[in-house]
């Protein structure tokens, strides 16, 4: 397994989720609690980074759903829905994310028999959602410099 989990991490971190993955795998089945910086620092992108697609859909619901609350004018019951999904989420990302790694590679070995060719397909449909960093990362450049230059231009 540890080969299969090795194709689909592709070279971020990999080393990392590989001894987190082996860990868990030694305490059995069921979610586990591990906390991950990157799940907690940035969320659902983390989540939309590794391939996680209804995770990342269902902490951006979290966050409509806060948002909603927050302009109805109920902010303590906004943060109470935004923060406990949120730390929660960083809590059990790790075994989350070995949980969606193996079921990607039970339904891969469902339709192929040899291993070359499952190892192939696993690197080819694994790994991560580099342009994530580059969407996510500009839209923090261009938050920070509208920050900067749209008062020094509206003073004038």
């Amino acid at each position: 397994m540890q080969q299969l989990y090795e194709a689909n991490l592709g070279e971020k971190n990999r080393i990392y989720y590989q001894t987190k993955f082996a860990q868990f795998d030694k305490k059995g089945p069921g979610i586990k609690a591990s906390w991950n910086w990157p799940a907690f620092l940035v969320g659902g992108v983390w989540a939309l980074y590794r391939k996680m697609y209804g995770w990342f859909f269902l902490l951006l619901g979290v966050a409509f759903i806060s948002n909603i609350l927050e302009k109805a004018g109920a902010p303590g019951l906004s943060a109470i829905v935004f923060i406990i999904p949120w730390i929660a989420f960083a809590i059990f990302a790790n075994s989350l994310y070995q949980k969606n790694l193996t079921k990607k590679i039970a339904e891969a070995k469902m339709t192929i028999d040899d291993e070359n060719k499952l190892l192939e397909y696993l690197r080819y449909k694994g790994g991560v959602h580099t342009w994530v960093v580059w969407v996510f990362g500009g839209i923090i450049v261009l938050g920070i410099l509208a920050a900067i230059l749209i008062p020094m231009f509206a003073g004038k």
